[in-house]
């Protein structure tokens, strides 16, 4: 299998599918042979032709999206994560100190470090569920800067089967968009 290597001062392998191209991107410690570095990627073979099928799935996804899409999406979000936000913020003891809705492709939402939310118009094309729990693990930082047990207790105090939720957005951004 054909992969593009690139070494760095880093402890361990880590094995990317580039979306650009669908190539193979391999990081590898500099003292790694490059022969323990390719028994690597072919023990990783199955897992290296599913995460092709993903990229490819949301690449496609993607280009599916239409300017009429992006503006239905952009529109919901700025109509219903506000009430989101409150009702969860009363739930969760936090006030957020600020709201946006973003274009970001990786991330459906964050919390910065003066406590400000931002979602990406793209989470609005998934189920109510994952919404849901985006606007609570968001808020959940507010109160864990981080991403510790501490962290997804705050999470699961209020969603218990936040696993599940968080599943739904591993999938590749729905084609089907539904009317309003």
């Amino acid at each position: 299998m054909e992969y593009r290597l690139i070494r760095k001062n880093r402890k361990s392998v880590s094995i990317k599918i580039d979306p650009a191209d669908l190539s193979v991107v391999v990081s590898a410690p500099l003292w790694l042979s490059k022969r323990e570095i390719d028994a690597i990627v072919r023990n990783h073979a199955r897992w290296i032709e599913r995460q092709t099928a993903i990229v490819q799935a949301r690449r496609r996804a993607e280009e599916a999206v239409t300017p009429e899409d992006i503006a239905r999406w952009k529109a919901r979000a700025k109509a219903e994560l506000p009430p989101k936000i409150a009702h969860y913020a009363a739930i969760m003891g936090v006030k957020p100190t600020g709201f946006r809705v973003t274009s970001a492709k990786k991330r459906f939402g964050s919390c910065s470090g003066k406590n400000s939310l931002s979602f990406s118009y793209r989470l609005m094309a998934y189920p109510e569920e994952a919404i849901d729990y985006v606007v609570v693990h968001e808020l959940a930082h507010i109160k864990q800067h981080n991403h510790s047990r501490a962290f997804y207790e705050v999470v699961a105090s209020v969603f218990p089967d936040y696993e599940k939720r968080e599943r739904l957005l591993r999938q590749p951004l729905p084609v089907v968009i539904a009317d309003d």
